[in-house]
């Protein structure tokens, strides 16, 4: 690789380059790791009749069968998570290289496709399975390439008078999979088959109809049978019109110019990668984040991430990782970790480039395993995003200081939010038919703070940019609480130069006689996992909230003036009577009766640069506009204002940050006294049990100053 690579040291008996667990059932972890596939004859035919201009137009082309294909999905699926944009849409090449997508979930754009490459090595030529036009394939399994059983995907083939040119993939999170758990997620499971169905590439229909007696099987595997069939109908329909409209642009421009488009876009794109990494400064970074939850049980697990970037290549290395704790769900997959890098990549270091598989060629991913990160096969997955997305937030951080020196400054920002805590609500909803799932408010989470600007409140969702929150009368009739409200967080950003954004708060209510059920899931009670930068403050950690036995009814019956839309003021002042219970974010699933509240949001931004330096009327904008109260603006942001007026005294607010620059100046320590004592602290016991070695886990004795220094 380089001279910077070569510095790595990777510890011996660990598994780097590949998901640890073996070929299997409908799995081949080989499949994962291949490259971008190489010409086909009839690519290779039409290669040279593609000329740049005619590249662009079909690449556009392409694109706007996928969006039109995200598009008729979204509107056909009555699955809350498909219809907030918790999908995607998808064209691969014939050898199952995912070419062009349409998304609201980016990480979904380098994943599946193992199950494309599955049918084609195993089930093409076996003469009990075959391969033919108008076959459909049902996958959901996450160690065949999948990302957890509650992401659901379908493909077709696309034939031209009997040759195989492409692939129509479409798919997202449906949620109920009859897991122990209704909704999908379970944070007590500790083991994959309590997760529910896992369907590898599984065939489920003929000359475009599925069959019925596969699709009774599928339906009688899960709670929730009417919304099972009716979205897995939709992708089928959907996979039909990107066949559809793929074969009308075979018509009119021929077939090998078609497949010779899909591949040369990947391969175009791969070049405009390293173009790009050429342009930023070589060197090894690092970040770090910790995980303070292993689903069933408290614990601290640890995830660092490495960047080696050198000349146009980049290494990205997971090592220093927990132990596989077989305690709960959160246990990650090396091809999750590698598509997740989408996430960050596509928006911030690879903007403005196509969204597809030739974005990571360039790009050698290496996740230790076994470990909680890169982990077996028999424990529970359904919480693997939480490491990628460790993985991620770290590559955030690291990107930003990439960035920053580069002509792609405009991208450097602290990461999205990603304070994971989700309710799933399980019942009966207004329609009289069972719902399981969870409401688009997890599509609400705040922005970081940017290099120039302040991050935008309630933006989306940490996996992609084209998601949606969703109608609150849509989300009532749909599942089964009621909302209360929904309002942008009040002192719930990280602060700084910049500050971050918001999340989207939401207030529900159990509604109707039977009350509903309640699953929740997540982590970052104590840890937060939204860093600021450069300074900034981070996110703020968000437990889950719950009220029972209110007396709401009475209240909301009464017309009482309560202000149902203020979090900060239902959990300081209480006007609702009730339980406040303050609990761990992995909640198992409960009943709920009718007043019931619950309150959640998927969490808040960073800060970016020193609290010291924000503009005093910035600060005052926010308080005028209910994001931070006055004593915020007074102990954080050290601003002097009038409490009538909220005008600044300048001078005031001066001689206040003088002063605490001159305190911090005090509070400071030169580094060997710093990290003297630094090293000699160590959590409890009981908060390492899930650790492995401290500080690094895989290593007994290691009293270095820095962590991931190997000799």
């Amino acid at each position: 690789m380089g001279r910077l690579r070569d510095q790595v040291k990777l510890l011996p008996g660990k598994i780097y380059d590949r998901d640890v667990f073996e070929k299997g059932p409908g799995r081949d972890p080989e499949l994962l790791t291949r490259p971008l596939e190489p010409l086909s004859e009839l690519e290779r035919r039409g290669w040279d009749q593609v000329s740049d201009v005619d590249l662009e137009i079909l690449r556009h082309k392409f694109t706007s069968i996928v969006e039109e294909a995200r598009d008729v999905y979204m509107n056909l699926s009555i699955s809350e998570g498909i219809i907030t944009g918790d999908m995607n849409a998808s064209i691969f090449t014939a050898q199952g290289d995912p070419a062009v997508v349409a998304t609201g979930i980016y990480f979904h754009a380098l994943l599946n496709y193992a199950q494309v490459k599955y049918i084609l090595k195993y089930y093409r030529d076996d003469p009990t399975v075959g391969l033919k036009d108008g076959d459909i394939y049902f996958f959901n399994d996450e160690l065949g390439g999948g990302v957890h059983t509650f992401d659901m995907f379908v493909t077709m083939p696309v034939f031209y008078k009997g040759q195989l040119i492409a692939w129509a993939e479409v798919g997202g999170h449906q949620g109920e999979t009859g897991s122990i758990s209704p909704g999908g997620f379970s944070p007590k499971a500790k083991t994959r088959w309590e997760e529910g169905l896992h369907a590898h590439a599984l065939r489920i229909g003929e000359n475009d109809e599925i069959r019925r007696d596969i699709l009774d099987f599928l339906c009688n595997s899960v709670r929730n049978p009417f919304v099972f069939a009716s979205d897995l109908r939709a992708r089928v329909a959907t996979c039909v019109r990107i066949r559809e409209r793929l074969l009308r642009e075979v018509e009119r421009r021929g077939v090998e110019v078609v497949a010779a488009a899909l591949r040369k876009i990947l391969h175009v794109t791969a070049q405009q990668a390293r173009q790009r990494l050429r342009q930023l400064n070589d060197g090894i970074y690092r970040n770090i984040l910790f995980v303070d939850t292993v689903g069933g049980d408290e614990g601290l697990l640890r995830i660092p991430t490495t960047v080696i970037k050198e000349d146009d290549r980049m290494t990205v290395l997971v090592q220093g990782v927990s132990p596989e704790h077989g305690m709960g769900p959160i246990h990650g997959t090396w091809h999750l970790t590698r598509a997740a890098l989408g996430v960050y990549l596509f928006s911030y270091m690879f903007r403005g480039l196509p969204p597809n598989a030739g974005l990571l060629d360039p790009v050698e991913v290496l996740v230790e395993g076994p470990s909680f990160a890169n982990s077996t096969a028999e424990v529970a997955h359904g919480e693997g995003t939480l490491p990628a997305a460790c993985v991620v937030q770290n590559m955030h951080v690291i990107g930003s200081k990439m960035l920053f020196d580069s002509p792609y400054r405009e991208a450097v920002c602290a990461p999205h939010s990603r304070n994971v805590l989700v309710y799933i609500y399980a019942g009966q909803n207004r329609y009289g038919y069972t719902a399981a799932n969870f409401t688009g408010t997890a599509n609400a989470g705040g922005q970081g703070a940017r290099f120039d600007l302040d991050g935008e409140h309630a933006l989306g969702f940490f996996w992609g940019p084209f998601t949606d929150s969703g109608e609150v009368e849509d989300t009532d009739s749909r599942l089964p609480p009621l909302v209360l409200a929904r309002t942008i967080g009040k002192n719930y950003h990280g602060f700084g130069k910049f500050r971050g954004g918001s999340p989207l708060i939401e207030i529900a209510a159990a509604w109707g006689p039977r009350g509903c059920l309640m699953t929740s899931w997540g982590c970052c009670d104590k840890v937060s996992h939204n860093p600021g930068i450069f300074g900034g403050y981070w996110g703020p950690p968000n437990p889950r909230v719950v009220i029972t036995k209110t007396n709401l009814k009475q209240l909301l019956a009464e017309k009482t003036d309560v202000d149902l839309a203020d979090m900060l003021e239902i959990l300081t002042k209480q006007p609702i009577q009730g339980n406040y219970r303050f609990e761990p974010s992995s909640g198992a699933t409960e009943r709920f009766e009718e007043g019931d509240v619950f309150i959640w949001n998927i969490g808040a931004g960073g800060g970016y640069g020193d609290v010291l330096e924000r503009d005093p009327e910035l600060v005052m904008e926010d308080v005028r506009a209910g994001y931070i109260t006055p004593d915020i603006a007074e102990r954080i942001y050290k601003v002097a204002f009038d409490p009538e007026t909220l005008r600044v005294d300048h001078e005031a607010t001066h001689r206040l940050r003088q002063a605490e620059r001159e305190d911090r100046k005090r509070r400071g320590k030169p580094f060997h006294e710093f990290i003297d004592q630094w090293l000699r602290q160590r959590p409890k016991p009981e908060i390492l049990k899930y650790y492995g070695h401290w500080p690094e886990p895989n290593l007994e004795h290691y009293d270095k100053p820095f962590w991931g220094l190997y000799e």
